[in-house]
C-alpha cells in the first residue's frame, strides 16, 4: 500500500464566535460565511476520514478552515499556484470584487493546533465580505497551501490543525511554513 497520509478540509467545529449574528450574515451578506450550521456532518467526515485511513495503514491531518475568502491569484498572477485571475471575474458584483481585495491585503496565514479558533462572532455581518484580517476567516491559498504542506510534515500526522489569516502582502516563506508547522508540535 503505497498510501501514507490522507488529508482533508474541515471546518472550526467548537462554536465559539459563532451565533446569530453570524448565521444572519451567512443570509444577508455573503452565503459561504461558516456559521456552524452543520458540525455534525462536518464531524462525522472527520471521524470517516480517520477510520478509512486507519483500514488504509495510512496516517491523516484534519485542516480546519473558517469563512474561506480570496484564493486566486491577486493583482499581478505572481502566485501560479492559486486559482487564476479569471475567479475574479467569476465572484464580481460590482467594479471591483472584494476576493481581489483580499488576496492582495491577506496573504499572511496562522496555525493553530487542534480546533480552538474563533469565529467572527459579532462582527460578522461587517466581516462577511471584508478585505482585512478577521477572525473566522481562512484564505483558500493558505489552507489549500497548508494541506498540500502538511504532506511533508511528520509532526502533521495524526493531528488537527486550524488556519486563519494574517495581514501580509507575501505569501509565507519557505521557512516560514517550517516554523508555523514546528509550532504545532510544541
Amino acid at each position: 500500500n503505497n498510501l501514507q497520509r490522507v488529508v482533508a478540509m474541515s471546518r472550526n467545529l467548537n462554536g465559539a464566535g459563532m451565533g446569530m449574528f453570524v448565521s444572519a450574515s451567512r443570509r444577508a451578506a455573503n452565503a459561504q460565511v461558516w456559521d456552524n450550521s452543520n458540525a455534525a456532518a462536518y464531524r462525522s467526515f472527520e471521524q470517516n476520514i480517520k477510520d478509512a485511513a486507519q483500514k488504509c495503514g495510512a496516517d491523516w491531518t484534519i485542516v480546519r478552515a473558517g469563512t474561506l475568502k480570496g484564493g486566486a491569484c491577486g493583482e499581478s498572477n505572481l502566485y501560479p499556484q492559486y486559482l487564476a485571475e479569471s475567479y475574479y471575474q467569476l465572484t464580481k458584483n460590482d467594479i471591483i470584487t472584494w476576493q481581489l481585495l483580499f488576496d492582495c491585503n491577506i496573504r499572511g496565514v496562522k496555525l493553530q493546533k487542534g480546533d480552538v479558533m474563533s469565529g467572527p462572532g459579532v462582527k460578522a455581518v461587517f466581516t462577511a465580505t471584508g478585505s482585512e484580517e478577521h477572525e473566522g476567516d481562512s484564505s483558500r491559498g493558505g489552507v489549500a497551501e497548508a494541506m498540500v504542506r502538511s504532506l511533508g510534515v511528520e509532526d502533521a500526522a495524526n493531528q488537527d490543525f486550524a488556519v486563519g489569516t494574517v495581514a501580509a502582502r507575501e505569501i509565507p516563506t519557505n521557512e516560514e511554513w517550517a516554523q508555523m508547522f514546528q509550532c504545532l508540535s510544541n
